[in-house]
C-alpha cells in the first residue's frame, strides 16, 4: 500500500515560542503605540521630550516599522 504524498499537520506539537512572539508582537507593539500616543497628548505639544522617553519612541518606532505597521517615511524632495 503507497502512502500519500500530502503530509498532515500534527495538531498536537507545541508551536515554537519564536512563532508565538511573532503572532503577539504587533498586538503588543499596537497597545503600547496607543499608550504612548496618549500620553503625549496628555503633556501637550511643546513640551521637551525626556532623553528616555525619546529612546523609547525610536525603539517602538523601529519595531513598527520593522514588523509592518508603519510605513518607512518618504525622502522628501524640492520637486
Amino acid at each position: 500500500m503507497k502512502t500519500p504524498r500530502v503530509r498532515t499537520v500534527n495538531s498536537g506539537k507545541k508551536s515554537s515560542t519564536l512563532r508565538q512572539l511573532l503572532v503577539y508582537a504587533p498586538v503588543a507593539l499596537e497597545l503600547i503605540g496607543m499608550l504612548r500616543r496618549r500620553q503625549q497628548a496628555g503633556r501637550g505639544k511643546y513640551v521637551k521630550a525626556r532623553k528616555r522617553d525619546k529612546a523609547f519612541d525610536f525603539v517602538l518606532d523601529q519595531a513598527q516599522r520593522r514588523l509592518g505597521g508603519k510605513p518607512a517615511a518618504k525622502t522628501r524632495r524640492w520637486f
